[in-house]
């Protein structure tokens, strides 16, 4: 739902921690000069393009390669396995070297595939936790060799990533991707129900992710369920109807001439609207924004 910013230069510190890692049963070896002797051969590629190539690449390499279902390549590119088929792998679950690359390089604040739950970080003894998990977009089982892809990995939510994202619906678009357009492309659009044709309480209308000239969004929204989950948040849409039948432009311009604030800054107070680039930072952002212009309020 909200395009993932990276700081420049993340590609090259996060190749050199995984690529440099080592382990017992490379005999001395880094994870990319293993690579270059034993695997390389198989999947033609770099290892910089498998861990590093954009969400485009890893595409590209998917369809090169196809699924691998090989215990030898899962056990190699090792995320999150302490044994496979019965026997330890290569190198020691990468998770959580990755984990804190992302939580001390990636801003975490909402999950980036619903924007309904807080991703956070925070304290704990004295030692910094977070609230994410990472999904892989193209699943690690199929494709094993993109396991560790720095932008196959999407901080998510439990709920996102454990409970509702369905495997079998296939999407190759990723808020890791350069092109990802969800929010300008996808909008919350409330439809009223109500035979009166008037809005007084939640089941008197819905709320929808409608997009604009185009479907290529649908299995991306329908594979996370978004619509089903957000008929939930009903109760913010209406809070929002109710607050601007109260705040009418005539009010807005009072309290803007009180306040020595513009307009514009009164109705963001006033209903917690955030700009497109702060969406990522507070739950159901998008929501609130596409349901402020719907009102006119941007």
């Amino acid at each position: 739902m909200l395009k993932i910013k990276y700081p420049s230069n993340l590609e090259d510190s996060y190749y050199d921690i995984i690529s440099k890692s080592k382990a017992d049963k490379f005999k001395g070896l880094t994870f990319e000069e293993y690579y270059n002797r034993h695997y390389k051969k198989y999947l033609i590629y770099d290892l910089k393009d498998i861990f590093c190539g954009n969400f485009e690449k890893l595409i590209e390499i998917k369809n090169k390669i196809g699924k691998k279902d090989d215990n030898k390549i899962k056990s190699f590119f090792n995320y999150d396995k302490t044994k496979i088929n019965n026997s330890s792998p290569l190198i020691s679950k990468l998770q959580p070297k990755i984990s804190k690359f992302f939580q001390e390089n990636i801003e975490v604040h909402t999950c980036y595939y619903c924007n309904i739950d807080f991703i956070n970080t925070f304290k704990k003894n004295n030692e910094t936790k977070n609230a994410f998990t990472l999904d892989h977009v193209l699943e690690k089982a199929d494709y094993p060799f993109l396991a560790l892809s720095l932008y196959n990995l999407v901080p998510s939510c439990y709920v996102c990533n454990s409970k509702v994202k369905d495997s079998k619906i296939l999407f190759e678009f990723s808020p890791t991707s350069k092109d990802f357009d969800f929010d300008e492309s996808v909008k919350f659009k409330s439809f009223i129900s109500n035979i009166n044709l008037q809005i007084e309480k939640e089941q008197d209308f819905y709320i929808k992710l409608i997009e604009n000239y185009s479907n290529k969004y649908d299995k991306y929204i329908e594979s996370l369920n978004l619509n089903n989950r957000y008929d939930y948040h009903k109760y913010k849409v209406l809070e929002m109807i109710q607050k601007r039948k109260e705040y009418p432009d005539s009010r807005i311009k009072e309290l803007s001439n009180l306040t020595k604030k513009t307009q514009k800054e009164i109705k963001q107070d006033l209903f917690g609207i955030y700009t497109s680039e702060d969406l990522h930072k507070r739950p159901l952002s998008k929501l609130i924004k596409d349901i402020s212009e719907e009102l006119d309020l941007l």
